[in-house]
């Protein structure tokens, strides 16, 4: 299995075959995005496993008008 985490500003913040490592690394992605940290700050932060989403934060960067 691949494994990704993906930011939406940022891209791919991890590409491997450890999903213990790319599930720490989402975690980490979600605390930054909810937490306005940096490049991160409200971005939507996706895992993926073999090229489909398995986990997803939708971010607040992304206000409805």
């Amino acid at each position: 299995m691949r494994y990704e985490v993906i930011v939406g500003n940022v891209g791919t913040i991890y590409d491997g075959e450890e999903f213990a490592h790319a599930s720490a690394v989402y975690r980490q992605g979600v605390q930054a995005s909810k937490a306005n940290y940096g490049r991160m700050a409200g971005e939507p932060v996706y895992l993926m496993e073999d090229g489909e989403p398995i986990d997803e934060y939708e971010g607040t960067n992304h206000e409805e008008e």
